[in-house]
């Protein structure tokens, strides 16, 4: 999409911009040092951390960790494109827009995608009118009522129900001037096998699925009766995937953005239960599995997400599937565990809204979550259950990618099972090697078992982040600094990826950053924005450059030593004769430290 516009107009937009007086529209700004520092509108702060560098032109908030330019900064708070963002900087700067040339295949595609919206509309309230005026939708009527859903929720949510006629909406349709390619298009008919179509959805209860801006994309259809599937959603089309998709988003959104939490259920009717009762910050994952691609866009809103699936088994371990996908999003996860093996539309019915709130507050943390399930699970009082319960909870400790907190939860496992924590680490290291996971406190670098008990390398972390800053400030060191880099000697990937565009483009003969911010990925863009607002000032940076250098060279030295130094130690320990060339190889890396060090 950045494409449609001219690099040059929108470098001349970045660069001609007050990024300070555009963010000061929507936060109040007050100078501290060469920045500029407010409370962070993406996410609830009382502490000012979201910072502004205004020669650099970029923004970064040190609480939730998002950053970026001020293209990036309207796309976030607007909730809108790349191009609706280069349309609303340019308005605020008075500039006007150049004429955008559009191929015929981008034609061809906003016609049928403006024909699909339209059809999606039609269905929607012919469905509509079914449920509420006509004898077709009377048992649908009386099960929604049953289920304490009134007149106005069915309104607001459009529900609608699908008669029984095998092509009711197919003929309806028609009738309006709808193409049968355009129901198929759709996912609203199927085809037949001698020739014409019938209606996808028969005999169910409606539920329009809609866009960010309330246009119908999909439906879903729920059965009244006990005939399978219970549920069935639009296929996926050119409008719809399901993956991208969260149904009620397009309602929930703006409460989500001011909570900082999104409550997500399974269920159209779990969600509808609660957004009627007043819990307006929720959306529904469709019945399906939580996709990396809709934590992404909850995310943007706050960096709390609260699952409250259903509560039986298949709800539980549909959490965990979920769980994973979000894990290493930057999310905070919490989990509602509802009594009784009710889903939130049952229990919010039987025991009201208050109550349902009182279990999101109480909802436990991931970990938490998933070691109750375990301890819950097994007979602790025994040996046997004490063994299962470590063998159980190794996995998931594994999956921590912070130290502090994985000794946090070994020291209360060991508490809670009256167990030494050496038994527990020693099996954690153990599955490390077995697994051969990647379990560094930074992703991206190669752990070592003796990580399970070290602090998080914070000055790592730190030269990384000097060195960028210094090749940004004065990019003349880069011809110095570009024979030493090494990709193994960074903790951080998409630090990595930052020095490697800025090498190339400084080769190239490019402006920096500006350049770097079409090419980067979202997290390198992140990080490229916390470098940018950094105070930096040095009176030799050579020299920081070339310490910088040589402490990261130094740390991945002594971690690879003490990896190899340990692994002999093991081997020697089993009477393995690897362990003759795990001490050479430590040897080795020894003398390469000492010669650093000269």
């Amino acid at each position: 999409m950045k494409e449609q516009y001219d690099h040059d107009f929108i470098d001349r937009l970045r660069a001609e911009c007050d990024i300070v007086a555009v963010i000061s529209d929507y936060v109040s700004l007050q100078k501290k040092g060469r920045n500029y520092w407010g409370c962070c509108p993406f996410h609830q702060e009382k502490t000012p951390s979201f910072s502004v560098a205004a020669e650099k032109g970029f923004f970064y908030c040190f609480g939730c960790q998002t950053g970026g330019d001020i293209f990036y900064f309207l796309m976030k708070v607007e909730q809108i494109s790349f191009i609706d963002a280069v349309k609303l900087l340019a308005q605020k700067m008075n500039i006007s827009l150049p004429e955008r040339q559009q191929s015929e295949y981008d034609k061809q595609r906003a016609r049928e995608l403006a024909i699909l919206y339209r059809v999606n509309e039609l269905a929607g309230n012919f469905f509509h009118a079914c449920l509420t005026k006509t004898a077709h939708g009377k048992q649908a009527l009386e099960y929604l009522s049953n289920r304490g859903i009134d007149q106005n929720v069915i309104r607001e949510f459009q529900l609608g129900y699908a008669p029984p006629q095998w092509d009711k909406l197919s003929q309806a349709l028609r009738q309006r001037g709808v193409l049968e390619e355009h129901l198929l298009q759709a996912g609203l008919a199927v085809s037949r096998s001698q020739g014409g179509v019938y209606d996808r959805f028969r005999q169910r209860i409606m539920f329009p699925i809609r866009d960010v801006r309330g246009r119908i994309i999909a439906f879903g259809g729920r059965v009244l009766e006990k005939s399978q599937p219970k549920y069935l959603n639009s296929p996926d089309t050119i409008l719809f995937n399901k993956r991208n998709v969260l149904y009620g988003f397009h309602n929930s959104y703006k409460y989500i953005k001011e909570t900082g939490q999104a409550i997500v259920v399974e269920g159209y009717l779990d969600l509808i239960t609660a957004y009627s009762a007043g819990v307006k910050n929720i959306v529904a994952s469709l019945g399906t599995a939580f996709t990396q691609e809709q934590a992404k866009q909850l995310l943007k809103l706050g960096q709390e997400i609260v699952f409250a699936y259903d509560s039986d088994a298949a709800g539980q371990n549909a959490t965990l599937r979920a769980l994973t996908i979000v894990r290493r999003l930057g999310a905070k996860i919490r989990i509602v565990s509802l009594p009784d093996g009710k889903d939130p539309d049952e229990y919010i019915r039987k025991h009201g809204v208050d109550e349902f709130r009182g279990q999101v507050t109480n909802a436990l943390l991931l970990m938490d979550y998933q070691m109750k399930r375990v301890l819950e699970a097994v007979d602790t009082a025994s040996l046997e259950g004490k063994i299962a319960a470590v063998s159980q909870i190794v996995p998931v400790l594994a999956d921590l990618d912070n130290a502090v907190e994985m000794n946090g939860y070994i020291s209360r496992l060991s508490e809670i099972l009256a167990i030494d924590e050496t038994a527990i680490r020693s099996e954690l290291s153990k599955y490390l090697r077995l697994s051969k996971k990647d379990k560094n406190v930074i992703p991206g670098q190669t752990s070592s078992v003796h990580l399970v008990s070290s602090p998080v390398n914070n000055a790592s972390s730190t030269a990384e982040k000097q060195l960028i800053r210094l090749m940004l400030d004065d990019p003349g060191l880069i011809p110095q600094i570009q024979p030493r880099l090494l990709p193994e000697d960074f903790q951080h990937p998409h630090r990595w990826e930052l020095i490697q565009l800025l090498v190339d483009a400084y080769n190239k003969g490019e402006n920096l950053p500006t350049v770097l911010t079409p090419l980067l990925s979202e997290q390198a863009h992140i990080e490229l924005s916390g470098i940018m607002v950094m105070e930096s000032k040095v009176d030799d940076p050579l020299r920081i450059a070339d310490d910088c250098l040589r402490f990261l060279r130094l740390s991945r030295l002594k971690d690879l030593y003490e990896k190899h130094r340990l692994q002999a130690i093991e081997f020697e320990r089993i009477g393995d004769s690897r362990s003759l060339q795990e001490l050479a190889e430590s040897q080795r890396i020894k003398d390469e430290i000492s010669k650093l060090y000269q």
